[in-house]
């Protein structure tokens, strides 16, 4: 059996981590493609973490986040101009490429890997192109994010329910990560009818080791309490928010250090050390940029934090902290209550509550035995229901189609 995987990404994170995972434990009696775009500054690692086995395509046609790079000897407005068009007009012109690589591939069932709904464009081409190579097996759109609602703007909005009519007539179904990110589909009206499941993320357990000392690399005092965050550069994932939220903690626990680390362009690294720059916890928190040694980190900080505002529909770092025996703090956005048992293997505050979000920090810092006890109760919660073997084992059934949609999927409750 030939089995490809389609996806677009602009960054690295979540997205190659459950990519990796979800490969490492595919049945190796298959033949595995990956087609990537070439333009992902995370195809190497993919590529480095993936068996020798699997196919790793990268593909060079054009898509949208490659315009400005590929016409940077143009007007910024002849640019623009060209966005425009290609965002109208591209998909027909990215499905006739993808088509070709379906041809020289050969694959016999395909899952397009998507960032969210509508998400990257080649994804949507990717899941057309298929039904026309592969009319008697459909592909399987998976999504990692909740759907957006329709453009406001009347032309995009026409173009966004003509594509969403055609997909749906294309695609065997959509599989999300979280039941609130499968729900979203249905603000798509043009989605609403087809066929929808979820399977939670799973990861590889890991064991934590400390390769280096953070209090040395980061220049901390002794008995600096480090807060770990593990998130990209961008605004819905709370960085006004935590640096807030640091202010309360820090007043009361002064040797208390938040490290942030994730990948972002210039534009969105600048703004949170803009943010950070402004406030008078500023010297508490340290930005990185995107890290490997993740069991490195886990191992010497106190928690990890994900302060999300909006459009979390997972946390795969969330999963990673419960892995290493870690408790959590995190908003009530999205799919995290899904992941936390707040409570037990963490806590679970309200979106805005900056005062609530620091005292649950502040208790965790303070009570050595509550932490390590919310910490062995999420790597609990962790071999029960999040393991990559699980989730691979549930995709597999999903594309071979043993199973049907109904028995989707294993939904863990309490522990």
């Amino acid at each position: 059996m030939k089995t490809a995987f389609f996806t677009q990404n602009i960054k690295r994170g979540g997205l190659d981590t459950f990519l990796v995972n979800l490969i490492r434990h595919w049945p190796q009696t298959d033949h595995i493609t990956v087609f990537c775009n070439r333009s992902h500054p995370g195809l190497p690692d993919i590529r480095a973490r993936v068996p020798a086995r699997v196919e790793v395509v990268p593909y060079d046609f054009l898509i949208a986040q490659d315009i400005d790079g590929r016409f940077a000897y143009l007007l910024p407005t002849v640019r623009r101009i060209v966005r425009v068009f290609f965002a109208l007009w591209g998909i027909p012109y990215m499905a006739l490429m993808i088509g070709k690589l379906y041809r020289e591939w050969c694959p016999d069932r395909l899952m397009v890997i998507n960032g969210g709904y509508p998400g990257g464009d080649a994804c949507l081409a990717a899941t057309i192109a298929w039904a026309k190579f592969q009319p008697r097996q459909l592909a399987w759109h998976n999504v990692h994010n909740l759907a957006l609602p329709l453009s406001q703007s009347l032309l995009c909005k026409l173009k966004e329910r003509v594509v969403d009519s055609i997909l749906a007539r294309s695609v065997a179904g959509f599989v999300a990560v979280s039941s609130v990110c499968m729900n979203s589909l249905s603000i798509r009206p043009g989605l609403r009818s087809c066929c929808k499941t979820f399977v939670y993320n799973g990861i590889e357990p890991f064991n934590p080791i400390e390769i280096s000392s953070l209090i040395e690399e980061l220049s901390l005092p002794d008995g600096a309490q480090i807060i770990l965050m593990l998130a990209v550069y961008e605004p819905r994932k709370g960085h006004e928010f935590i640096i807030r939220v640091m202010q309360e903690v820090v007043a009361s626990i002064p040797d208390a250090y938040l490290l942030i680390c994730g990948d972002g362009t210039d534009e969105e690294m600048q703004a949170v050390k803009s943010l950070r720059s402004a406030s008078f916890v500023g010297s508490h928190i340290l930005l990185q940029d995107h890290q490997q040694d993740i069991g490195n980190l886990m191992k010497q900080v106190r928690m990890l934090v994900m302060p999300s505002q909006s459009h979390e529909s997972f946390g795969y770092t969330v999963v990673e902290a419960m892995a290493c025996s870690l408790p959590v703090v995190v908003t009530d956005v999205g799919g995290l209550p899904e992941v936390v048992e707040d409570g037990v293997t963490g806590f679970v505050v309200p979106r805005e509550d900056v005062k609530g979000f620091a005292e649950k920090i502040v208790r965790l810092l303070g009570d050595d035995v509550l932490r390590q006890h919310m910490g062995q109760m999420g790597f609990k919660r962790f071999e029960k229901c999040f393991l990559a073997s699980r989730m691979s084992s549930e995709y597999v059934a999903l594309l071979d189609g043993n199973s049907s949609v109904r028995e989707f999927p294993m939904v863990c409750r309490g522990n």
